[in-house]
Order: C-alpha cells, then sequence, then structure tokens
C-alpha cells in the first residue's frame, strides 16, 4: 500500500500544480483508477445479471419440479457450474478498491498543499473538513443511487450505501468526498451504459432464464 500512496502523492502533486484545483486534480485521479478497473466493473455486471437471471431460472424450476427442493438445488447448481456463476466474484472490485481508498487518504495526509478549488468555493484545501457537510451528503446520496442497479430497486439498496457514505465522510478530509462522488457518478454512467440491449448482447453475452433452464 506503501508504493500506491507515495504514487497518488506525486501525481495529486503534480495534477494540482497543472490545475490549480484540487477537485479537478482529484476527479482526475478517480477517473484513472476507474478505467484501469473498467474489466473488473464488466466482470462484475456480467455476475450480477448473471445472477438475476438464475433466480428468475430457480422461479422456473420450482414451478417444474412441485416440492422437489433437492431437484431444483441440483438443477441450479448445475446452471452455475455451466455458467460459472459465483456471487462472491461481484465483491472483487470493493476488495480492490479499499487499498486505493486508503491509500489515497494516506497520500491527502501526505501531501503538503493550500490550494483551494472553484468548484468548492467554501473549502479552503483538500486536507479541510467541510463544516457544511454538503460534500458528505452529496457522496452519501450518490453512493445510495450506484448501489440501485436497473436489476434491483430495493430501497435499502439506496439506504444502506447512503447511510455509510455519510457517517464515514463526515468528518473527513474533503478529498476523499470528492473521489467518492466522482466515482459513484463513473457508477452510475457504466450502470446506464450496461442496461443498453447492445452492449449487453456484445459485451456480456447473458442467457436467458429459459435458456439456463433449457440447456441443462
Amino acid at each position: 500500500m506503501y508504493i500506491l500512496t507515495s504514487t497518488f502523492t506525486h501525481l495529486l502533486a503534480n495534477l494540482i500544480t497543472v490545475t490549480g484545483d484540487w477537485f479537478i486534480a482529484v476527479a482526475l485521479i478517480t477517473l484513472s483508477i476507474k478505467l484501469l478497473l473498467f474489466p473488473l466493473s464488466v466482470k462484475q455486471q456480467r455476475t450480477q445479471l448473471l445472477t438475476a437471471n438464475l433466480n428468475q431460472a430457480k422461479a422456473m424450476l420450482t414451478r417444474k419440479f412441485h416440492n422437489q427442493t433437492e431437484k431444483v438445488n441440483s438443477e441450479l447448481l448445475k446452471i452455475a457450474s455451466k455458467y460459472k456463476i459465483n456471487p462472491i466474484s461481484s465483491i472483487v472490485t470493493l476488495l480492490v478498491q479499499a487499498p486505493v481508498f486508503f491509500s489515497l487518504y494516506f497520500s491527502v495526509i501526505n501531501l503538503s498543499t493550500s490550494v483551494g478549488s472553484i468548484l468548492v468555493p467554501w473549502v479552503s484545501s483538500l486536507h479541510t473538513i467541510d463544516n457544511l457537510h454538503v460534500l458528505p451528503i452529496v457522496a452519501g446520496l450518490f453512493q445510495g443511487l450506484s448501489g440501485i442497479s436497473t436489476e434491483n430497486r430495493n430501497l435499502l439498496m439506496f439506504i444502506l450505501p447512503a447511510t455509510i457514505g455519510v457517517v464515514f465522510l463526515w468528518k473527513a478530509p474533503v478529498a476523499l468526498s470528492a473521489y467518492w462522488i466522482v466515482n459513484s457518478t463513473i457508477r452510475l454512467v457504466e450502470i446506464k451504459i450496461f442496461s443498453l440491449k447492445p452492449i449487453r448482447r456484445r459485451l456480456f453475452n447473458i442467457p436467458s432464464p429459459e435458456e439456463m433452464v433449457k440447456g441443462i
């Protein structure tokens, strides 16, 4: 993690010097990170789509095999094995982002700068806590929105991430809120793009629930 922290500190210092704006500098770093992690995002989204179709396939099998729980579970295992569906793999992106986030935190702590941002004029520098709490609240809301996919509109999936984001960022340096906001915004764009049918056909090649059941 030291290598990441050192890299982020160096990049932040240079970007702040070039842009003269700490928020833009953090946004550019966040965008770079998302581009590097894009293959993982694609894999995560494909797993989510496969899992959603697997749940529909389960409902179809339950109707087909009345009161035969073992038979349903057996067929589901065959489908999951055939299409390599592993819900646990969807958390890989989160696990990868954890050291990135904390490395950015330490780089912010170590960076010596007093440059402000034209986009956030009420905050003096990226080290500062937002006493108005505007950025933590916005970050939490965006995090909540990015938690709601096109397949899952459960209100809890909005409330829980939003609450965690606000609580975590309430007294944190504003640079972390900026990272959170930009990261969640890009995630929202990804969700919108991934929801397009031509993109799904070409990028994911997801079998329908009917195909899953028929193919076993």
